[in-house]
């Protein structure tokens, strides 16, 4: 990306994050997120179709900082899966108050891209073979069965995460001692200490 566009996208995504932190963010406005931004918005079009798709995005792109991480980590998978786990965790906790306010019982704004992300790192895992899925069902290709396995981790990830949330003071610690103890056997993870 060239340096004057990379720079725009940079201050749009501050923008968007800033302003989502105070509002909800199917409040916000492209003329708000533009000012705020000091871009015009014709450049706020060239990043995004709306505030909600660039909040998305600018939250999508720490996110995939964390997975691009966990993929070049060599050690074992288990090590290699808490790392970006405590990571995803205080990425959240970098913009709490957005995500109390837009993971909402499954109905929010972030729940859906939230379950997209962890899905998406599940299916890379399993491609690349840093994890095996030994679970089968009678009748049911092995394809829709790690399908239904991804869905099912991303989706319980974000219940807990959106519960861990909404305690006063959400520990990074407390997450993990509950989601080690759900955590299904075939999913790579050190036992809780």
């Amino acid at each position: 990306m060239d340096p004057r566009k990379q720079r725009s996208r940079d201050r749009l995504y501050a923008a968007a994050l800033a302003l989502a932190a105070e509002r909800q963010i199917s409040s916000l406005t492209v003329t708000q997120v533009a000012e705020a931004a000091g871009v015009h918005r014709s450049t706020f079009y060239e990043h995004a179709d709306s505030p909600s798709g660039l909040v998305d995005a600018a939250l999508t792109a720490e996110l995939d900082v964390l997975r691009d991480e966990l993929m070049k980590d060599r050690s074992d998978a288990a090590t290699a899966v808490a790392t970006v786990t405590e990571g995803v965790l205080r990425h959240i906790l970098r913009h709490i108050d957005i995500y109390r306010r837009e993971l909402g019982d499954g109905g929010g704004a972030l729940h859906a891209m939230l379950s997209r992300h962890f899905r998406g790192t599940t299916e890379l895992l399993l491609d690349r073979g840093r994890i095996r899925l030994p679970l089968t069902a009678d009748g049911v290709p092995d394809s829709a069965v790690a399908d239904a396995a991804a869905r099912f981790l991303a989706d319980g990830t974000v219940g807990i995460i959106d519960g861990w949330l909404r305690h006063p003071r959400p520990r990074v610690e407390d997450f993990l001692r509950v989601y080690l103890a759900l955590l299904p056997a075939w999913w790579p993870h050190r036992p809780a200490v």
